[in-house]
């Protein structure tokens, strides 16, 4: 079997190529923190994850909202410091008390948009 040596090419590997779009299509802007941010959204998202048995997806999808909130409210609606509301971020298994509380903080928020 041959030597195997690495190329001295250099290439561009973010090079995406550029779609165009057909005449007259129309293109809707997309803007994911506004259906992370609904609580009601999230709190439905998360109970089908956990019906289908996708762990990762409640962690994906719990992360997200997270980082969509404001931190601040979001600790102190839970009673907990702003770095803990941090460390809940950066945790991918968080404990069942804390996983608790934020189920109950989606609660409320669904509520209180209600009204």
């Amino acid at each position: 079997m041959g030597r195997v040596e690495t190329s001295q090419k250099r290439v561009n590997s973010r090079a995406v190529p550029v779609r165009k779009l057909r005449p007259g299509a129309s293109v809707r802007p997309y803007d994911p923190s506004r259906t992370l941010g609904d609580p009601k959204f999230v709190q439905k998202a998360i109970i089908e994850a956990l019906l289908d048995g996708d762990c990762e997806a409640v962690m994906e999808i719990y992360s997200a909202h997270l980082r969509v909130l404001n931190r601040s409210k979001t600790a102190a609606k839970l009673h907990v410091s702003r770095q803990h509301v941090h460390r809940m971020m950066a945790n991918p298994n968080p404990r069942m008390d804390t996983f608790a509380r934020f189920m109950g903080l989606l609660k409320n928020e669904a509520v209180a948009a209600k009204a």
